[in-house]
Order: C-alpha cells, then structure tokens, then sequence
C-alpha cells in the first residue's frame, strides 16, 4: 500500500474572467514576535505570486489598511520571512488577523472571515497529516522488513484523518474554504467526493478564478475518468444471469426499478474482504429505501465462496458465480480487471459511476437517498 498525499497549493486561473468589481476592505491585527517591518498581500496568476497590496507594521506588529482587490478570491498574507497565511477576500467585511510571527503558520486567529478561519484549521490538520505520513515513509525506506506493520499501524492516522476531512466537508458544505479539502483527495478512488467539492464550489463561488480553474480541471478529469471506465455513467447495465450458491439463475435485471450495486469480488481477495463490512452498513442503512447489493464472485470453489458470505455476514440475497475465475463472462462483459470493482446503478438500469467505495460509496449512496 502507498500512501500519497500533496499539500494544498493554491493555483490561481490564468488568463481573462469576466469582467467583476473590484472589493475594497480593511485588513486590520497584530503580528508579535516577528522583526517583519511589512506584509504583503499577494495573489497567485497560476505561474507566480504579484503584490496586490504592503502593509506596513508599526514597531509592536499592529497595521491597518484599506485594500482594493481585482476580484473575490483566495489571497496569501506574507511575512518578510516568507511564512504565510491564506485569506479569502468575499465581501467588503473588516478582516482581523492576530499571529505570532514565530509560527505564523499555526499560531494565528482570523477574525470576521469565518471561510478563512475554516481554511486554515483545515490546513493545519492537513499539514500535522503529512507530516506523519513523511515520518512513517522515512521509517519504512530503513525499515523495509517491517513494510507490513508500518503500514498497519499507519492505518489508524489515515482513518484519523479522513474522519476529519468529512467532519470539515460536512460541516462548510457551501464555503469556500471547501477548497482546502481538493488537493486530499484521491480522484480516482474518491472521485464522487471530488466532484461533490467542486461542484459546490463552482455553485457558490464561482466569481473566484482558483474556482474557475479548480471547476475546468474537474472537467478535464472526469472527461479521463469516464474514458477509463469500462462502462460509461448513462449507459445501460449490461445483463447477468448466473447460479446462486442453491443453484437457481439470478438476474440483474431482477432488481430492475431498485438502486443497485454491482459488486465483483472474491472470498481470497483481501481489500475486498476489507471493503465488505463497509457494504454491509451501507446496505442496512439504505436497503429499505430501495438500495440493493449484487455480488458477483470470481471465486474457483463453492466452499470458500459461500464461506466467505457468511464469515463476513453478507446478508444481501443476490449472490452469484459461475466459479470460472477470470475466465467468468460476466467478469468480461463488464471489462474487469481487478476486484474489487463495483458498478452503481440506478432505478432504470442505467448505469451511475463505478468503481466506488469506501467514504466514495457512502458519499454517493447518502446524495441519492438522504
């Protein structure tokens, strides 16, 4: 297992966005234990930082000044050292900044600027994250024998903290500091978590150009994605028809005007092992409202198939295999190459996304029944 993980940047749009007013503020605080005569508000054009604006400190850190904007965006508030803060500049609101210029970083308080003061807390817990993570990978490039373990144990800070980052995403579903989140997450396992940011960001602040660019890439990336796929969001599910553990013939289409996840796995596939109680929660959560689960296995023999549904309590009835392995034709109608693979399809039999799991699962599932 390979743990990745890329800080958040703030890439800004380049090139010409509709014509906007400009947005005059006052950003007033104090910045103590710092030998910074100045600050400088700066602004990312996708290459390079320019200085929208300098703000002088006065010999115990205080400042105040009015500053005009070219437009609603994400801006960085710079020491003279270089260590800095995000802003988001919405409205014409005072916004209040007190730091220590020690460790601006994670010693500051912004005030009247509720989006930056999320960004920022978000920010922090992204960065303690990644520092766990370069400490685990350093243990693991001297300590190779013990690859296993490390990555077991790193296990629970990674559950840690992708608990926070739904906590913050639930909690700011139509904030900007939204943006925060987006360079966390796995596009192509989280895919829906990913577009869900997006796309709440493009509908609430879409004046942004980090947001415009965020939104064009999103596009590009789905565009990937879908041609990834081996089968296509909007296409019809493509018919299965295979014995059950008794030996009756079930079918997909059985399940018609139900939603539907189509779930190929196996009793000796361990990640799919893993993803099962995660499908069994979701199925008692959601089966009374119409949500199904069918289980393809590409298992070799009946025992450890039927083994493994009870062992891992898949109380669901639509479990099918013809035991052909990866030979199984319903494997290759639908182009599978490794399980676990899992194919979301709604009411009609039309296919929603695949390849979801996890907190992306879940994500997707509570958007079309909550």
């Amino acid at each position: 297992m390979r743990f990745r993980f890329i800080l958040l940047t703030f890439l800004l749009l380049t090139g010409n966005t509709f014509a906007q007013d400009k947005i005059d503020f006052v950003l007033k605080g104090q910045i103590f234990n710092t030998e910074s005569d100045t600050m400088r508000l700066l602004k990312n054009d996708g290459q390079q930082n320019s200085i929208v604006s300098t703000i002088q400190l006065d010999e115990k850190g205080f400042f105040e000044k009015e500053i005009t904007v070219p437009v609603k965006d994400y801006y960085i508030l710079s020491l003279e050292d270089n260590q800095s803060v995000n802003v988001i500049v919405e409205n014409s609101d005072t916004i209040k900044i007190y730091g220590d210029g020690k460790n601006l970083f994670f010693h500051t308080n912004i005030i009247n600027s509720p989006s930056s003061t999320a960004m920022l807390e978000f920010l922090r817990v992204s960065a303690q994250y990644k520092q766990a993570l370069d400490s685990a990978n350093r243990y693991l490039q001297a300590n190779q024998d013990k690859k296993k373990e490390i990555q077991q144990q790193f296990q629970t800070t990674y559950q840690n903290f992708l608990s926070q980052r739904k906590l913050f995403i639930r909690n700011h579903p139509n904030s900007p500091a939204l943006a925060a989140a987006v360079s966390s997450v796995n596009i192509e396992q989280e895919f829906s978590t990913y577009e869900s940011i997006v796309k709440s960001l493009q509908e609430n602040f879409s004046e942004s150009p980090t947001v415009q660019r965020l939104y064009k890439e999103y596009l590009s990336n789905k565009a990937k994605m879908e041609a990834k796929m081996p089968i296509a969001p909007g296409e019809k599910a493509k018919e299965i028809a295979l014995p059950n553990p008794e030996g009756d013939t079930v079918r997909l289409s059985d399940y018609k005007g139900k939603v539907v996840l189509l779930d190929f796995w196996a009793a000796w596939c361990g990640p799919c092992r893993r993803e099962n109680p995660n499908v069994v929660k979701l199925y008692k959560q959601y089966h009374d409202q119409g949500f199904e689960v069918f289980s393809v296995s590409l298992d070799r023999t009946k025992d450890k198939w039927v083994q493994a549904i009870e062992q891992d309590g898949l109380i669901w009835e639509a479990h099918v295999s013809d035991l052909k392995f990866w030979q199984s034709p319903a494997a290759k109608a639908y182009k599978v190459s490794s399980i676990p693979f899992t194919v979301l399809i709604d009411r009609e039999g039309n296919v929603i996304q695949t390849n979801l799991r996890g907190a992306a699962l879940e994500n997707k599932l509570k958007s079309i029944f909550d």
